[in-house]
């Protein structure tokens, strides 16, 4: 697997962790699902524009 494809598997797994938390969140209420969603997409968005290297 080249490396824009692993990128593009990390991208995926963390959105896909960020919709979980937005998900436990809809059900709990809790706030820092929230907080944990969002650094999940930071994460991935620096992932994208290939900053987390």
């Amino acid at each position: 697997m080249n490396t824009k494809e692993e990128s593009i598997n990390k991208v995926d797994e963390l959105v896909n962790r960020a919709q979980m938390a937005i998900n436990d969140w809809q059900c709990s209420g809790d706030v820092d699902c929230l907080e944990k969603a969002a650094a999940y997409l930071r994460a991935a968005m620096m992932e994208a524009e290939g900053k987390n290297e």
